[in-house]
């Protein structure tokens, strides 16, 4: 998986990194939506996209992998 790592930096979209900091931050997806002003359901497909892109079971094991890798630092 070390391979894979520097180029899952560069396959997440600004917006699908912000959506993954404001979950590990604690927010919940209505929260994200509200603070980013974008609908809970683009919220839900980001959080999907980001799940698939770090191979994460659910939304726990892709902020743990996302902090494994260095994409987000935890709090």
């Amino acid at each position: 998986m070390l391979s894979r790592e520097p180029q899952l930096l560069a396959q997440l979209t600004q917006r699908e990194s912000q959506v993954l900091r404001l979950l590990a931050a604690g927010l919940s997806s209505k929260e994200v939506a509200q603070e980013l002003a974008i609908a809970p359901r683009t919220v839900e497909r980001y959080i999907d996209q980001v799940r698939l892109k770090t191979r994460a079971r659910n939304r726990t094991h892709m902020v743990v992998e996302a902090i494994r890798i260095g994409l987000i630092t935890p709090a």
